[in-house]
């Protein structure tokens, strides 16, 4: 819910802000929840050597790691979905948990060199949010230090209902996202989602459902037996997303988990109007 413009609205939303300080999370705690992201911001990132497929992989293995892969890289802004002012604005960091199978095949020919972090592909990603008066627009950023790979996307937030005071916020939310850089992997995703929210005070519980979209190719080094293998997979996942946003003074917090191929969970503190 947007904050409420008239004094009564603004005495009532500093009054929740101050009861979640004292009884919810504290300074020392968003501190420590801060440094956490952080920590996860520099945790091993996706290396151009990372991903190196085995001859003899086959097409499901291929499309299996493909589908955790774009789980991970699909452009959630991680943020209920919402229509901004034209003064509204975001812009923080967010990490993208997808669990893997290490000691799968799908994995273990997939890649040249082990790129978890306990059984976990983490994304890492600056996220920045802007408001179009009736909509909201964001993008998402990722360089790979001392390597060529980058993955970026963007969404479009449009609301079929604008909430109020006792009514929910539904929105419409398109995205897209791309990695690119390694000489033997291309992936995209496409999606749509429809999200519901409903502000109390500062605390903004929402769901969504919808449906993504993968497109991948990759390349297979020949054999003595075998020739070089052209691997394409274009594939389809419904994505179910429940999630809360904390705004605080400074920062925002939110927490969402993701059901697609495998249950994610991302993360995001930001700073904003």
């Amino acid at each position: 819910m947007e904050r409420t413009r008239n004094s009564g609205g603004v005495v009532a939303e500093s009054g929740w802000t101050r009861r979640l300080h004292a009884r919810g999370i504290s300074a020392k705690q968003r501190i420590h929840l801060a440094a956490f992201l952080i920590l996860l911001i520099a945790a091993p990132l996706l290396r151009a050597q990372d991903i190196e497929f085995e001859p003899h992989i086959s097409e499901a293995e291929f499309t299996k790691f493909s589908r955790l892969l774009a789980q991970g890289i699909y452009a959630t802004p991680v943020d209920p979905a919402r229509a901004r002012g034209l003064l509204g604005f975001d812009i923080g960091i967010a990490v993208t948990a997808v669990p893997v199978d290490t000691s799968a095949s799908y994995w273990q020919l997939s890649t040249g060199d082990d790129f978890s972090v306990n059984d976990y592909v983490l994304v890492p990603r600056i996220v920045a949010s802007k408001g179009l008066s009736k909509a909201t627009i964001s993008a998402m950023y990722s360089k790979v230090q001392s390597a060529d790979i980058e993955m970026w996307g963007g969404a479009l937030d449009v609301p079929l209902l604008s909430g109020g005071m006792l009514s929910p916020t539904l929105a419409i939310r398109g995205a897209y996202s791309t990695l690119q850089g390694s000489d033997v992997y291309d992936l995209k995703t496409y999606g749509a989602e429809i999200f519901l929210s409903k502000g109390f005070g500062p605390v903004t519980p929402y769901i969504a459902a919808g449906r993504m979209k993968l497109d991948a190719s990759g390349t297979a080094p020949a054999t003595s037996d075998t020739p070089v293998q052209h691997l394409h997979t274009d594939s389809s996942l419904n994505r179910y997303t429940v999630g809360v946003k904390i705004s605080l003074l400074l920062p925002k917090i939110v927490i969402e988990a993701t059901q697609a191929e495998e249950r994610s969970y991302a993360a995001k503190i930001s700073f904003g109007l």
